[in-house]
């Protein structure tokens, strides 16, 4: 009776550890408790409301046309509707799901097309946090990261990615915001997310450097009246995690094409083995026009006028993301972060608004040319 006695008393604390390992599991997911839904006459949001941070990830689907995001580490509310009809031009339906056990599905069927819907989080507010999902004519500035394909994820710390950097104290002059005023530019920070870029000697991370700056260059577009597109504004892919690296510059043409764009501007840091290899380069595709050619020069000279690093040329390539875009583009190689004194100036908060003032200042030149 005893033995009998002992086994059942084992088996009854596995059985308990096993159940407690569920629920402390359950208990690390987010819950998405609330779907919401408004509507206008230029705009539809849908707002998910979660009770911590969720991660996640949206890809588009044809036939029917569908835009589907994925919230990862999180479980559906009971009281949440599975679907809901949109009387609006822009959405038509919306169902929601758990699809796996720890990923809750949200399906937008919407005719929306290429830069028409966006999607990103909001820390805070009526809840924890939320994930908000925008269809329509969509202001990319204000909250929102510009691009088609979009993720929360990020793979490294804040202190390094730039996901806390705002911009601050960014003024223009007038005359500017008369050459800029109703201009359409796209700015892609290189890299970001899952690709670090470059690597300087003392640890800076190339997609950090070009995300400031190109949030910088980014808001005194704006300041200025330019419509402005970005492809990403936090660490993160463009595309999506660990795709294809075609997918990802493409993503990030797509942004520039689908929203007609005046030109586009892709941010980066060079590199070489040797350290002592420094200056800053524009580069234009190979077979593109003269404007590319004029847009790569003036905002390469830019560059160097305020930072004052060696002029290497504006010179051609056949980069993706150059090639790819249907207007005049530039790929800006600001300077080396492989070169100790030029990762120096990259690293200071003075550095990174002299290279955005420069970009801005190459922009500005160029349509006033």
């Amino acid at each position: 009776m005893n033995k009998r006695l002992a086994v059942f008393s084992f088996v009854l604390c596995l059985t308990l550890i096993w159940f407690q390992s569920i629920v402390l599991a359950a208990s690390d997911l987010a819950t998405i408790e609330d779907l919401r839904i408004s509507t206008s006459d230029d705009k539809v949001r849908i707002v998910a409301d979660a009770d911590k941070e969720v991660d996640y990830q949206s890809f588009a689907l044809s036939s029917p046309n569908r835009i589907v995001v994925d919230l990862s580490n999180a479980t559906l509310g009971r009281n949440v509707s599975k679907e809901i009809d949109v009387d609006n031009r822009y959405v038509e339906k919306v169902r929601v799901a758990q699809f796996e056990k720890d990923v809750v599905r949200i399906v937008v069927e919407s005719p929306v097309k290429r830069n028409d819907y966006d999607v990103f989080g909001i820390v805070g507010g009526s809840s924890a946090y939320r994930v908000a999902m925008d269809f329509g004519q969509i202001s990319y500035l204000n909250g929102s990261s510009g691009s088609n394909y979009s993720t929360g994820s990020s793979s490294s710390s804040a202190s390094n990615s730039g996901n806390s950097y705002k911009p601050s104290n960014i003024s223009v002059d007038s005359s500017a915001k008369s050459v800029l005023k109703g201009k359409v530019i796209t700015i892609d920070p290189g890299h970001g997310g899952s690709d670090s870029g470059a690597v300087g000697p003392s640890g800076l991370y190339e997609k950090t450097a070009t995300l400031k700056i190109g949030l910088n260059v980014a808001e005194m577009l704006k300041k200025s009246g330019a419509k402005v597109y970005i492809t990403r504004k936090t660490d993160k892919d463009v595309y999506g995690p660990n795709a294809s690296a075609t997918a990802e510059l493409q993503a990030r043409c797509n942004v520039g094409n689908w929203s007609n764009s005046d030109i586009f501007v892709s941010i980066h840091l060079d590199s070489f083995t040797a350290p002592s290899a420094q200056g800053t380069t524009g580069y234009y595709y190979v077979n593109g026009s003269y404007d590319s050619q004029k847009l790569a020069t003036y905002v390469k000279d830019g560059v160097i006028e305020q930072i004052g690093t060696p002029d290497r040329g504006a010179k051609t390539c056949n980069f993706y993301v150059v090639k790819n875009t249907e207007m005049p583009a530039t790929l800006v190689e600001v300077a080396f972060v492989s070169n100790p004194d030029e990762e120096a100036i990259l690293k200071s908060e003075d550095g990174i608004k002299k290279a955005a003032k420069g970009i801005f200042n190459g922009i500005v030149r160029y349509f006033q040319s």
